[in-house]
C-alpha cells in the first residue's frame, strides 16, 4: 500500500495531527515547569496526578460512548472541549490575568476531553485499514508525530517564557480548524448495532472482558515493564525538566556561529527535540545494524542503555555531557521500540484486542502518574537518590521484557513442534 491510497479520512487526521503537535509541543512539555514556578513543586505534582486520572476517565467514556454512537460525534464533541479549554487557558496567562490555579482547573477539563478523543480517532483508523496498511498508516503517524514534536520544541524553547498567551491562542485555532475539518470533511467510519440486550448485561460483559485481562499475568507483566520504562521518558518533561530550570544558570552558548542565552529550560527543549529528530532521522539506521540480533536482546540491549542515560538525567548539569546521554540514550529507545510494539500482536488474543489495547492506553497514563509523583519525591530526595530510583525503574521493566521475550519465544518453539507434527 502507498501513501496516496491511505483513506481520505487518515489523510485529513495525520495532517491535522501534525498541525495540533507542533503548536501542542511548544507548549505541554514546558508546564510542569510553569506551575512549579507559579505555585510550586509539591502542588505541580498533585496537579499534574490529577490531570493524569481526568484523562484516563476521559478515555473510558470516550471509548465506551464511541462504540455506542459513531467515531465522528465523539471527536466533534471532544474536539470542541479540547478547543474551549485551550482559549480560557490562553486567557487566564494573558496581558490581563495570571491565574495558574485555574489554569490547572481548565487543564484537567482539557485532559479529559482528550481522553475522550483518542479512543475515537484511534478506531477510525482501525475501522478503515486492514491489517497491511494498518502498519503504514501508524508508521506514518508516529513519524510525523515525533517530526511534530522536534519543531514544536525548538520554538517552546524560544517562546514559551514570553509568549504563552499567543502559543495557547494558536492551539485554540489549530483546534478549531480541526473542528471544522472534522465537520465538514470527516465521514462516520462505524455505524453502531442497534442495542439488543439490557444495558446492565452489557455492563457485566464489560466487566468481564477487563477482568479476563486482568488475570493475564503475562500481559500485565507487559503493562508494568511498559510504566516503568516509560517513566523515565516522562520523567524528562516533569522532574528533570523542573531541576534543569533550578540548576543550569542563564548562560550565553554558542552553536554552529549562532550566539545566544541558554537556561534550564532552553535546555529541556533542545533536548526533546535532539531526541525527536533522531528518531525521524536514524530509525531506519538502527533497524539494519541490528536486523541479525536476535529480538530478544536488541531489545533487552536498548532498554539497558535508555535506563542508564535518563536516569543520569536526573542529576547531571554538564551542558555536552546531557547531549551525549540524549543522543545515546534514543539510539538504545530506537533498539527496543520497534520490538516492544510488535509483541503486543504476540500478547493479545485475536477475539479480545480492543479490551487488551485499551488496557495498554494505560501505560502512557500511568507513566505520567508515577512521573507526577516523583516531582512531589524530588523535594525530599536529592538528584543523585531520583536518579537510582528511575535506574531501578528501568532495570526492573527490561527484567519483566527479558522474561515475556523467553516465555514467547518458549511458545513459539512448542507451536512449530506442534506444525511439524502434524505436517509430518
Amino acid at each position: 500500500m502507498r501513501i496516496r491510497d491511505i483513506h481520505p479520512n487518515l489523510k485529513l487526521r495525520l495532517a491535522m495531527q501534525f498541525l495540533g503537535g507542533l503548536v501542542t509541543m511548544a507548549v505541554i512539555p514546558f508546564m510542569a515547569i510553569y506551575f512549579a514556578q507559579k505555585i510550586g513543586a509539591t502542588q505541580t505534582g498533585i496537579i499534574l496526578v490529577l490531570i493524569v486520572i481526568s484523562g484516563i476517565i476521559g478515555g473510558f467514556i470516550g471509548g465506551h460512548i464511541s462504540d455506542k454512537i459513531g467515531r465522528r460525534k465523539i471527536m466533534i464533541f471532544a474536539e470542541l472541549g479540547i478547543m474551549t479549554t485551550f482559549f480560557f487557558i490562553a486567557l487566564c496567562n494573558s496581558p490581563w490575568f495570571d491565574l495558574p490555579y485555574i489554569t490547572a482547573a481548565f487543564f484537567v477539563l482539557n485532559m479529559f476531553a482528550g481522553g475522550m478523543f483518542q479512543p475515537a480517532a484511534q478506531a477510525m483508523i482501525i475501522d478503515v485499514t486492514d491489517s497491511a496498511s494498518r502498519k503504514l498508516v501508524f508508521t506514518v503517524s508516529y513519524w510525523l508525530g515525533n517530526l511534530a514534536t522536534a519543531i514544536g520544541g525548538i520554538i517552546g524553547a524560544f517562546l514559551f517564557k514570553t509568549y504563552l498567551f499567543e502559543l495557547f491562542l494558536g492551539i485554540s485555532g489549530i483546534t478549531l480548524l480541526s473542528v471544522l475539518i472534522t465537520i465538514f470533511f470527516i465521514t462516520e467510519t462505524y455505524t453502531p448495532e442497534p442495542a439488543t440486550t439490557e444495558t446492565a448485561s452489557s455492563s457485566n460483559k464489560m466487566l468481564q472482558s477487563y477482568s479476563t485481562v486482568l488475570k493475564d499475568k503475562l500481559f500485565m507483566m507487559y503493562i508494568i515493564g511498559a510504566v516503568f520504562i516509560f517513566t523515565l521518558e516522562q520523567s524528562l518533561t516533569n522532574y528533570v525538566g523542573i531541576r534543569l530550570e533550578r540548576d543550569i544558570p542563564e548562560q550565553e552558548a554558542t552553536l554552529l556561529g549562532f550566539d545566544f542565552t541558554l537556561d534550564g529550560t532552553r535546555m529541556l527543549g533542545f533536548l526533546r527535540t535532539e531526541n525527536t529528530l533522531i528518531v525521524v532521522f536514524l530509525s531506519a539506521v538502527v533497524l539494519l545494524l541490528f536486523k541479525k540480533w536476535s529480538d530478544r536482546w536488541t531489545l533487552v540491549t536498548g532498554m539497558f542503555i535508555f535506563t542508564i542515560c535518563f536516569s543520569a538525567f536526573a542529576f547531571t548539569n554538564n551542558i555536552l555531557f546531557l547531549f551525549i546521554l540524549g543522543f545515546v540514550g534514543t539510539f538504545g529507545e530506537l533498539m527496543y521500540v520497534p520490538i516492544k510494539q510488535a509483541m503486543i500482536g504476540d500478547l493479545a488474543p485475536s477475539n479480545a484486542r480492543s479490551t487488551y489495547m485499551a488496557f495498554y492506553s494505560l501505560t502512557f497514563y500511568g507513566a505520567m502518574i508515577i512521573a507526577s509523583l516523583l516531582i512531589i519525591v524530588g523535594e525530599w530526595v536529592s538528584p543523585l537518590m531520583m536518579g537510582g530510583i528511575l535506574l531501578i525503574l528501568g532495570i526492573s521493566g527490561t527484567v519483566m521484557y527479558h522474561v515475556i521475550m523467553k516465555t514467547l519465544e518458549a511458545k513459539g518453539k512448542v507451536v512449530q513442534e506442534v506444525k511439524a507434527s502434524i505436517s509430518s
